[in-house]
C-alpha cells in the first residue's frame, strides 16, 4: 500500500513537473533514485524529455478496444472453422480410405488367374479377354496409387 501511494506520488510529481517545464533523475550517495522538479543541490541532475501525446482531431477516432464479447464471438468463430476444417478433413480421408479398398479389391480380382466375366441384359455371360483384364488392371492400379498412403 505505501509503494502504490509513493508510485502515485512520483506520478503526480512528474506530470507536475512535465507541465512546469522540467523533471529531474538523480541518484544519491545510498543508491536511491530521486526525481524531482529540480536539479539536486550542487550536482547536475539528468533532465528527462518527456515524448508528448499526439492530439486526436475531430476527424479521427479513437481506437476502440475490443470488448470481451467480440473477442469470444471471434475465438467462438476460429473454433467453429477449425472444426469444419477437421471434419472435411476427416470426411476426405474416409472418402479416400474407401476409394483405396475399392481400387485393391478390384486389383486383387483382376490379378487372379481366374476367367472373368460379366453378364449381359439376356443373362448370357461374356468372358472377359486378357487386353481388356490389362487395361483395367491399369485402370485401377491408377486409382490405388492416388489414393491408398
Amino acid at each position: 500500500m505505501i509503494r502504490l501511494v509513493a508510485c502515485m506520488g512520483m506520478l503526480l510529481l512528474a506530470l507536475n513537473a512535465q507541465a512546469q517545464g522540467g523533471l529531474y533523475k538523480w541518484v544519491d550517495e545510498k543508491g536511491v533514485v530521486h526525481y524531482s522538479d529540480a536539479p539536486p543541490p550542487g550536482k547536475a541532475g539528468e533532465k528527462l524529455k518527456a515524448k508528448p501525446q499526439p492530439s486526436l482531431d475531430s476527424t479521427q477516432a479513437a481506437p476502440r478496444s475490443r470488448g470481451w464479447q467480440e473477442q469470444l464471438q471471434d475465438s467462438n468463430e476460429r473454433r467453429f472453422q477449425e472444426e469444419k476444417q477437421q471434419k472435411e478433413a476427416q470426411q476426405k480421408a474416409q472418402e479416400a480410405e474407401q476409394k483405396c479398398q475399392r481400387a485393391r479389391y478390384a486389383l486383387d480380382s483382376l490379378k487372379q488367374e481366374r476367367p472373368l466375366y460379366r453378364v449381359d441384359k439376356e443373362g448370357e455371360r461374356s468372358f472377359m479377354e486378357d487386353e481388356e483384364r490389362r487395361r483395367l488392371i491399369a485402370g485401377w492400379q491408377q486409382q490405388a496409387d492416388a489414393h491408398c498412403r
